[in-house]
This record gives C-alpha cells, structure tokens and sequence, in this order.
C-alpha cells in the first residue's frame, strides 16, 4: 500500500475532479497536509466538550427532527461494529450546523464526497431523513485506557467512495499508541496515525479492512478527560429510514 503525504494545492484538484482520487483509492492512502488549521480543530474539539458537559449523553435515530446529540460506545454487543468511544453527531436541520460549515475545509469535503456520485452538495445539503442521503459531522474521541474500533469495512456508496477523516489530536502528545491501521492484503498491520498531526485530512477507501487499535490500553479507562485519540468527519450516510443492512459497515473478524 502506498501512503502519499499531499499539500492543498492538491487536494484541491481532487475536489475539482473526484475521479482523480477514486481511481487510485482502493491501492493507496493520501495525507494532505494542514488541511484545517489546529486552532480550528481545537474550537470544534471545546465545541464538543462542551455539549458532553451541558447535556446528558442519549442516542436518536437518524429520522427527522434528529437533534444533535452525543453518546457513550462502550463495546454494545448489538453494534455493527464493537467500539469505544464518545461519539457526537450533528446534522444540517440544527442550528450548529451553520456555525461548523464555516469551518474551512468542510464544504470541501462535502463537495468532493457530492462530485464523485456525479452531483453536487447542493443536493444532498438541505435533505432530511425522509428525503434522502443527508450530510452529517461526527466527532470520534477514542479515550485512553482502551478506546478503539475493531477491525471492519464500511459500506462503499456512490457518495461514500472515499474516506474523510480530520485528524484532531497530536499522536504522541494526545496518546502515546494505538489509532487508525489498515489492514493490507499485501503489507499486512500499516499504522496511519503515527504519519500524521492535528489538522491533517486522511483520505482512504472505506471498503478496505481498518480499525482503532486500543489507545493506550495500559493505563485505566478514562472517559472523564479530553485526551486520547480525537477525529472529525463530515459524511453523507443513508438516514435510519433505509433498513437494508448492507449501507451499514461490518466487521472483518468474529468473536
């Protein structure tokens, strides 16, 4: 697998022309350099933060009239795919959405993801659940003491081609090990995060084999700090009104 460390300059060409990149995603991973600047990542990281300690944690399917919320992901056993992790969700009907679409780079990616299923985000920007595919931010943090994803694909769709995943932590400062790997049919365990510092945009396929390895996983399981491992994603899914299991991701590996 071959990983390319990019700058916006190109970024910006695949947004222009999406092919340019999906052509090539199923064999390599791209970096692009300071996509967002930190300061930004960490204004929507204390965003973040902050809801988690205004409001108790819940979960609401993705129907209309969704608020944005945040939850706790503690190994579900029901999961898709086993994690652990404080996730939060926000969506374009609420209010917070205006104020992370100034975000620079957001719309970029919106775009890109919108472009490569031959539209534009124009049409998926005001969708409600029950109109269609709808455009989401989420907010991964994977706490020290054993946050991680287990091994799994994503569903690949004509607007989920490509992965978009903002780094928001520092590895090394933030958590020590663990984070984002790849499983390669060739190469075998190829470790991202250690290639990457806050307000990088990694772009990978999402039907290759990947996970969160356990960050680190010899200290206790601290959910009350704002360490460990910090992602943010603004994506296009299908709402809860598809039920067709297969847009939904799976796991690599039985236990």
């Amino acid at each position: 697998m071959k990983i390319n460390l990019i700058n916006t300059a190109q970024w910006q060409a695949f947004v222009a022309s999406p092919e340019l990149l999906i052509d090539r995603i199923e064999r390599e991973v791209f970096i692009v350099r300071n996509f967002m600047d930190e300061k930004r990542v960490d204004d929507f990281k204390h965003f973040c933060i902050g809801l988690s300690r205004e409001t108790p944690a819940s979960w609401h399917p993705c129907l209309d009239g969704c608020p944005d919320y945040h939850r706790i992901h503690h190994q579900y056993p029901q999961a898709f795919v086993r994690s652990t992790q404080h996730g939060y969700y926000f969506h374009p009907w609420n209010d917070n959405f205006a104020t992370f679409a100034e975000f620079p780079g957001f719309e970029e990616i919106f775009e890109l993801k919108a472009r490569a299923a031959g539209s534009s985000f124009a049409a998926y920007r005001s969708n409600v659940p029950s109109a269609g595919p709808i455009a989401r931010i989420v907010c991964h943090q994977y706490p020290p003491g054993g946050g991680g994803q287990e091994e799994h694909i994503d569903p690949v769709s004509p607007f989920a081609k490509v992965q978009t995943i903002i780094q928001a932590s520092t590895p090394g400062e933030d958590y020590r090990k663990g984070g984002l790997y790849i499983n390669d049919p060739e190469y075998g365990i190829v470790n991202i995060d250690p290639l990457t510092k806050k307000g990088d945009l990694i772009l990978a396929s999402p039907g290759v084999k990947h996970g969160v390895a356990s960050i680190d996983d010899d200290e206790a399981l601290q959910w009350e700090t704002d360490r460990g491992r910090w992602i943010i994603m603004p994506i296009i899914i299908h709402s809860d009104h598809v039920k067709d299991i297969s847009v939904k991701p799976s796991r690599t590996q039985t236990s």
